[in-house]
């Protein structure tokens, strides 16, 4: 199971130099890289940096047993076996399994925003890899700030200064520990990891459908033309939310035959759906923080987002918006209220209800009430083909969303005479405080011709542009 980074065959010098494991065979041991808890009987509990032995697995899930530590060896103690999901485990001594290492940030804006949460203090850090420059940097937290340093290899070894060259990542994580030696401040504690990756099934044994029994509303938090959505639990233990539909089934198929093909990390993740009673249901991740829109509005008053932190989350929903466009699916519904965020404030696509939606004439005298009209491109009102550039419309719409702090599109305007003024050829004028390099990048996506409009693809690459010379000049040089 995965890559083991200090493996033979691993041709990273900064790593290939691992000792070898104590493990006597047939021990196939790993490492927990997240906190566990069981979500049914047949579940183990495990706790980060608990060691685990794989007896089988499956496509999501592994059956396992725990080991624990005797005089430097990993031996079994107890039989306290069960499963947990294949994703919150790597090989012991692999790279991935080291408490500051995070797999999944790739970009100097990802490590930026994990590490400036509330939860980390002065010296706290991480080591990631940039895929598109193929190098590992090591990320500080100083002050309000986060410093990216570039980690150098050579001949095998590992750097940031020449005169200080290391057989591996983790010698040299541990000696900036001890000593600062040139750094912005001395290594203390591993940033925070508070993300859990989405786990693709709520037990090893669901399926989609699951019983109404199972599901326990617990908090409401929203309500809208469709449903509602509530904050609950499935099985009384796993936190999950549980959006009711007030809908005929052929509606919520749709949206959950959408759901179940898609698998991006920018995408809120479906768990099970309820489909044998009314009211239907749709059972996702929870996102504890709710949608973008509201985080927005709750900073309307300081103003006090940082201007690359926002262009982040437009980089975020282009990322998962690329992905949507590479399977055809077209999401229809693009706006901020249907962005959500994880507790380390990344981004994901939420609310397929309108994907794939047709707007024959039966359905467009209920226009009014189930489309967004101010997100919505010209050549809806003239009643030509959706496609995805019409969501790249959309996509500009939610961009001035995002640096007005989440105010409504076309202030002071009803409905029909935001219609009006798109079908006249008008564009929404600049937001007050936006940049003017990033209001062209809305124009580009108000284009009337939709062949016009640039994929999400060139927008994630025009908006990256604009904060990553800032980001190049974060890289300071260690002396």
């Amino acid at each position: 199971m995965g890559n083991a980074a200090f493996c033979d065959q691993c041709r990273c010098s900064c790593c290939h130099k691992q000792a070898e494991s104590e493990i006597p065979d047939p021990y196939s041991a790993y490492a927990s890289i997240y906190d566990y808890s069981p979500r049914t009987p047949m579940d183990l509990t495990v706790k980060r940096g608990d060691i685990l032995e794989i007896i089988n697995e499956t496509e999501h899930w592994v059956y396992v047993r725990k080991l624990t530590v005797k005089s430097g060896r990993y031996s079994q103690v107890t039989d306290e076996k069960g499963y947990v999901p294949k994703q919150l485990i790597r090989p012991i001594h692999s790279l991935e399994a080291a408490p500051w290492y995070f797999e999944n940030i790739t970009k100097c804006m990802e490590a930026k925003r994990c590490l400036l949460r509330e939860e980390n203090g002065e010296g706290a850090f991480l080591v990631w890899r940039n895929t598109r420059k193929q190098h590992y940097f090591l990320t500080v937290r100083n002050g309000n700030f986060a410093r990216h340093y570039r980690i150098l290899e050579s001949d095998g070894d590992c750097y940031l200064v020449k005169g200080m060259k290391f057989k591996n990542l983790s010698e040299l994580v541990a000696a900036y520990s001890e000593n600062a030696n040139g750094l912005c401040t001395k290594l203390q504690k591993p940033c925070v990891m508070l993300d859990t990756p989405s786990i693709p099934t709520l037990s090893y044994a669901s399926e989609w459908e699951v019983e109404r029994s199972s599901l326990k509303k617990v908090k409401l938090l929203g309500k809208g033309e469709f449903g509602e959505v509530w904050e609950g639990l499935w099985n009384n233990t796993i936190p999950v939310a549980i959006k009711e539909l007030m809908v005929v089934k052929s509606d919520i198929l749709n949206e959950v035959m959408i759901m179940k093909n898609l698998n991006h990390e920018r995408l809120l993740k479906l768990c099970a759906v309820c489909t044998k009673d009314e009211p239907f249901c749709i059972v996702t991740e929870l996102m504890r923080n709710g949608s973008l829109s509201k985080y927005l509005q709750c900073h309307r008053e300081q103003r006090d987002i940082e201007y690359s932190l926002m262009i982040d989350f437009a980089v975020q929903i282009t990322e998962g918006m690329a992905y949507l466009q590479s399977q055809k699916i077209i999401h229809r519904d693009l706006r901020a209220d249907n962005i959500l965020l994880s507790e380390m404030k990344s981004c994901k696509i939420a609310d397929f209800g309108l994907a794939q939606f047709t707007f024959a004439e039966e359905k467009r005298k209920e226009m009014d009430l189930k489309i967004p009209v101010k997100w919505m491109a010209p050549e809806i009102f003239l009643e030509r083909e959706y496609t995805f550039k019409s969501d790249v419309w959309s996509f500009g719409i939610l961009l001035t969303e995002i640096v007005t702090y989440g105010e409504e599109p076309y202030p002071g305007m009803d409905n029909k005479s935001c219609i009006r003024f798109i079908l006249q050829g008008n564009l929404m004028p600049i937001p007050e405080g936006c940049h003017q390099a990033l209001y062209e990048i809305m124009r580009l996506c108000w284009r009337t011709d939709s062949p016009e409009r640039p994929g999400f693809l060139e927008l994630q690459a025009k908006l990256t542009s604009l904060i990553e010379s800032q980001i190049e000049e974060t890289f300071p040089a260690v002396e």
